[in-house]
Formats: structure tokens, C-alpha cells, sequence
């Protein structure tokens, strides 16, 4: 009875994985559609796209803004202050070129993610043919744990990359605009999970080989 619940539960995120990864396959596709043909819709139209980006609001490495509170604080707060603002830029614009640099980033995550759920979906479906600890899931495992630390390097870094070659392209903006941060550890820390689950599955397989071999 736990087998054929297992069973289809299994089958089930398979189902769930299947759908998320062809709707991120779909989302590349029209990235990289919309990326080629932009340049054609806006220099032969007035056609207003939007490009977004990640910033932060204010200027040096720790910009703070100072809190001001209704009513009378004296004795209880002396002094309060907010460090950043962080927030997505949105951009009503006519220019093609900070349309495809805005959504570079964005179709690098796509891939990515794609990617991940391809692996997310062999992993399944092995579990699926009843073949769950085979040598070729541990592979896919690790891949996973690499997918998912290149993409929480690359994709902030290209970002912020973005958002400055942008932000260097228009007007000074008041108050000052600097590009968005340019990690994200906690994805990072996903990651070295990942791969560390990786490794123990690796390892309990060739545990498994050498009983084998032994008896």
C-alpha cells in the first residue's frame, strides 16, 4: 500500500515538474523571440515596451534615509534611519536596445530554471521505473546542485551588469539610482545543500556496490 501511494505521488510531481518545466522552456522561446524582433516593432513604430531592472535607491556603498515618525518620539527614539531601498526599476521606453539588456538576464534565469526542472523530471522518472538509486540520479543530483549555484552567481551578476550598463544610458536620477545587489546566498546555500546530498547519495551507492561485491 506505501509503494503504490509512493507511486503516485511520484507520478503526480512528475505531472506538476513536467508542466513547470515546458512553461519555462515556453517563457525562453518568447524571450528570445521578443529579444530578435524588438529592434523591428520599435524602429519602425512608437511602440512603448518595458525594461525592468533591480536597484537600489540612494548613493554609496550603504545609503541610508532618515525616518521621521508622526507625533512626538522624544526620549523614546533619537534618532531612526533606513539602510537602502531596494526595489525594480520599471521603464516605459521606446528604445529596443534597453528592452533586449533588460531582459538578459532574465532569459539567462529562464534557461537555467529549464534546465533544473529537466534534470527534476529525470530524477522523477526514474523514481517512477523504479530505478531511484541508480549511478546516472546521483549524476543528475550533483548537476542539479551545479545548475542551481551557477544560476545564484550568474544571474545577479549579469543583473547587476544590466542594470548599470541602463542606468549609465539615461539622465542622472534624483534621488540617486545604483545598479541592484549582486548575490543572493541564500541560493547559494541551496546549492552547497544540493550537492552535499549529492555526494552522501554517491557514496551510499558505492557503499551499496562494495556490500554487494562482498557477499
Amino acid at each position: 500500500m506505501d509503494t503504490m501511494k509512493n507511486l503516485r505521488l511520484a507520478r503526480f510531481v512528475k505531472v506538476v515538474v513536467d508542466v513547470i518545466y515546458y512553461l519555462l522552456a515556453g517563457v525562453c522561446v518568447v524571450l528570445v523571440i521578443w529579444m530578435v524582433i524588438a529592434p523591428i516593432i520599435f524602429n519602425q513604430t512608437d511602440f512603448l515596451g518595458t525594461a525592468s531592472i533591480e536597484v537600489i535607491l540612494g548613493s554609496g556603498e550603504e545609503p541610508q534615509f532618515d525616518v521621521v515618525f508622526n507625533g512626538s518620539t522624544q526620549g523614546v527614539i533619537q534618532a531612526a534611519f533606513m539602510e537602502e531601498a531596494e526595489g525594480t526599476l520599471r521603464l516605459e521606453t521606446t528604445s529596443s536596445l534597453l528592452i533586449v539588456i533588460a531582459n538578459v538576464a532574465k532569459l539567462l534565469a529562464a534557461i537555467g530554471l529549464a534546465y533544473l526542472f529537466y534534470l527534476l523530471r529525470a530524477v522523477v522518472g526514474a523514481i517512477i521505473d523504479g530505478e531511484p538509486f541508480g549511478a546516472a540520479t546521483g549524476q543528475r543530483i550533483r548537476r542539479l546542485g551545479y545548475v542551481v549555484l551557477l544560476v545564484g552567481i550568474f544571474y545577479p551578476a549579469v543583473q547587476y551588469m544590466a542594470a548599470k550598463e541602463i542606468l549609465n544610458r539615461l539622465p542622472a536620477a534624483v534621488p540617486a539610482l545604483n545598479p541592484g545587489p549582486t548575490f543572493d546566498s541564500e541560493v547559494i546555500l541551496i546549492s552547497l545543500l544540493i550537492l552535499l546530498l549529492a555526494h552522501v547519495w554517491s557514496y551510499g551507492l558505492e557503499l551499496e556496490r562494495d556490500r554487494a561485491l562482498t557477499v
